[in-house]
């Protein structure tokens, strides 16, 4: 379940007085702060962006907009942003010695500094905070601060028994209140549940959780009552008591369903579903589960927003409620038969289909960005001759899931995730050394994982493409270049890759001429080394495209492509230039002639032919780039032809500055001309040819270009 260094909403809402100003500033600053205390996180930032500009020359006003639009921010995982107007914040304070806000303002900076892994900087902001508070009389701040501070001392290894004790001192001397309940469910919470240097104290947590129940009691608060019955049930849990454990988890459930709040109610059905499993009540547990995931589903596109940073994904924290609820659905096909197990295993693919959707929204920070999802989440047959395969990597197994034209399958490989995840690790570096063949035993004992189970299905139902549905480390290798023994799986099959089987639409290429627009550098620009071989690229392509349009140098810059897309339908767009994929999606680019094309401006340029009567067919970039090893890069690079809002995207997971990129890209673009020809069919004749030409063998030059999205 998600750990508490994600609850930091939750537990540390700054509370400072608020002059009377009698303006229309105070207001919108008002509704801001309530509206981010109830998640609206985007709505409070127009409000308070509002407010700001209304703010005039108030600094105190301007001081208490700017220290909760950076809060706003950081919950919005913006934070540049955030930094800037926290720093701006205290330095409008001190102008007019306003310590309350000055010490606000020093424990959000805190708080940023955590989800930034700084915990040595954010313990020292806590410390200044708690300092402040205490002089200017805010023993409310000055407590959570404590917390806060001992929270930042855990994260960095250290013991934080000390603060923690002090906190629960200041926070028994509160009256009751919200404020006073919070910080000891925080309190209970860390005693509890320690993350870095502090010994456990399960009976502090057990005295503080149960502090925190009475005090919500007393002030009829349904929320932290939930949350502490909830913490007390984990707490029972530990302690192996499960059927404690499991009757206050009821309870939590119940106070939370009283105050209509699916933000705790997923928490504590996941907990529910876990205790059942252990205790051998495997029906019960999925119902829990698909409770859990239902009430998640409801918030998650402000749950993705606030959470997507670099630092606390939605993978690491909430990924594995979907996988624990699939590997139940998976163990319960297993027992069943015929129909009841097929919608069992198609429950199961859906479920991670929601996991790998909210992961999406949260690389590109974009909930609209998954918006046209295709609607296929049953047993859709794409063809006769293509099979979906579906790897789910599990701790002890790796499922997959198989969709042929009557059905899915299930199959199954004796290896869990890690060591799937360490063989492809030790692959991925080694196909990008093109002079040794070291490659090939890790590319064959990863085909007798991945393909090896269902390979005699695909031979006797003559299956000739494969589009494989990767997660996590899987994204980061090419499928085309694991190996039997005998020759590479494109030789046998053509292979496309798609970020989700809901998230992809599939129709033939309209046979029809296509019209191109040729997008590359050759020069070097803006400290990146030249592209030498981009301009054969270009002019291959001209060659089969007489009527293409072509920005090269000095006049590919965005101005200049906007005008093209806007004057003419380009049924493909083709980018050959440096391309920057990150685990950050604010710091992926693709680099023109005079500046760095971003994401969401390469979404611009695209989007608008998506709903038009020709949408942009096949987006291309040959020459991007991620770094191995890096899983997020590689979710952006597979989701590429999603956010750009093209049907399929063709492109690179390492860079390739070498004559045979550029062949490769000529022969793709020629064989995909032929009537009736499948993009991934193109793609798998190119990458055939240069594993027959002796000087390309290796895959190390035709590996790292997958097809994307739509493959027909």
């Amino acid at each position: 379940m998600p750990d508490m260094r994600h609850l930091t909403a939750f537990f540390l809402i700054a509370s400072i007085s608020i002059p009377a100003f009698a303006s229309d500033a105070q207001t919108l600053f008002l509704e801001g702060k309530g509206l981010n205390a109830q998640g609206f996180h985007a709505r409070a930032a127009a409000s308070l962006q509002q407010a700001k500009q209304l703010s005039g020359k108030n600094p105190a006003l301007r001081a208490e907009i700017e220290n909760e639009l950076g809060n706003v921010h950081q919950l919005m995982g913006m934070t540049d942003a955030a930094r800037s107007e926290l720093e701006e914040s205290i330095s409008l304070a001190e102008s007019v010695h306003r310590q309350d806000i000055l010490a606000s303002a020093l424990n959000n900076l805190g708080n940023l500094e955590l989800v930034e892994n700084h915990p040595e900087k954010a313990a020292q902001d806590y410390a200044k905070c708690a300092e402040i508070a205490k002089k200017s009389g805010s023993a409310e701040l000055a407590a959570k601060a404590g917390l806060n501070g001992a929270r930042a001392l855990e994260r960095n290894g250290r013991d934080a028994s000390s603060l923690l004790s002090a906190a629960l001192s200041s926070a028994r001397n509160l009256p009751d209140g919200k404020v006073r309940a919070n910080l000891l469910l925080g309190i209970g919470n860390l005693y509890g549940f320690p993350e870095g240097g502090t010994k456990a104290d399960d009976g502090a947590a057990y005295a503080a959780l149960q502090e925190a129940l009475a005090v919500s009691e007393r002030i009829g608060d349904g929320r932290s009552k939930s949350y502490a019955q909830g913490f007390l049930g984990k707490l029972y849990a530990k302690a192996g008591r499960r059927s404690e454990a499991l009757e206050l988890t009821h309870r939590a459930i119940f106070a939370a369903e009283q105050v209509n709040a699916p933000e705790i109610l997923y928490r504590w059905y996941w907990q529910q579903g876990r205790l059942q499993n252990e205790l051998g009540k495997k029906d019960e547990a999925i119902a829990s589960y698909r409770n859990s995931v239902s009430n998640l589903q409801s918030i998650r596109n402000d749950l993705t927003l606030s959470y997507a940073s670099g630092e606390s994904s939605f993978r690491r924290i909430y990924a594995p409620l979907y996988f624990e609820l699939a590997e139940l659905l998976l163990d319960r096909a297993s027992t069943a038969s015929g129909m009841e197990a097929e919608r069992y295993l198609i429950e199961a693919r859906n479920t991670i289909e929601k996991s790998k959707t909210a992961e999406l929204q949260d690389y590109f920070r974009d909930s609209c960005v998954t918006a046209r999802q295709s609607g296929n989440e049953g047993s859709e047959s794409y063809g006769k001759h293509t099979a979906i395969v579906y790897p789910i990597l599990l701790p002890d197994r790796l499922e997959i899931l198989v969709t042929f034209d009557d059905g899915i399958r299930e199959f199954r490989a004796p290896a869990g995730a890690q060591a799937i995840t360490e063989e492809i690790r030790k692959f991925r570096v080694l196909l990008e050394k093109r002079t040794t063949r070291q490659y090939l035993p890790h590319a064959g004992k990863l085909y007798s994982w991945l393909i090896a189970p269902f390979a005699p299905e695909l031979s006797k139902r003559r299956i000739d493409t494969l589009v494989f549905v990767p997660d996590g480390p899987l994204r980061t290798i090419p499928m085309s270049a694991l190996h039997d023994g005998h020759q590479f799986l494109v030789e046998r099959f053509a292979i496309a890759t798609t970020p989700g089987v809901s998230l992809t639409e599939t129709s033939p290429v309209a046979e029809k001429p296509m019209r191109v627009l040729l997008n590359g550098l050759t020069q070097p620009v803006q400290g990146f080394s030249a592209l030498p071989n981009v301009g054969e690229e270009l002019d291959s392509i001209r060659n089969e495209f007489r009527n293409a349009t072509v920005l090269r140098d000095e006049s590919y810059i965005l101005p200049n492509m906007k005008r093209q897309m806007h004057d003419e339908p380009f049924s493909v767009v083709h980018i050959a230039s440096h391309g920057q994929f990150k685990g950050d999606s604010a710091q992926t680019f693709i680099l023109t002639h005079n500046g760095k094309l971003t994401l969401d401006q390469l979404q611009n340029l695209i989007a608008p032919t998506r709903y038009s009567r020709e949408p942009l067919e096949l987006l291309t970039l040959s020459a991007c780039q991620t770094a191995a090893g890096d899983d997020r890069a590689a979710l952006g690079l597979a989701g590429i032809a999603i956010k750009a809002g093209a049907r399929s995207a063709l492109a690179s997971l390492w860079f390739i500055n070498d004559s045979s990129s550029s062949l490769l890209i000529a022969k793709f673009y020629e064989h995909l001309k032929k009537p009736g020809e499948t993009k991934a069919k193109a793609l798998q004749e190119a990458q055939v040819d240069l594993i027959r030409d002796d000087r390309f063998h290796h895959p190390g030059y035709w590996a790292p270009f997958l097809m994307i999205g739509d493959w027909m």
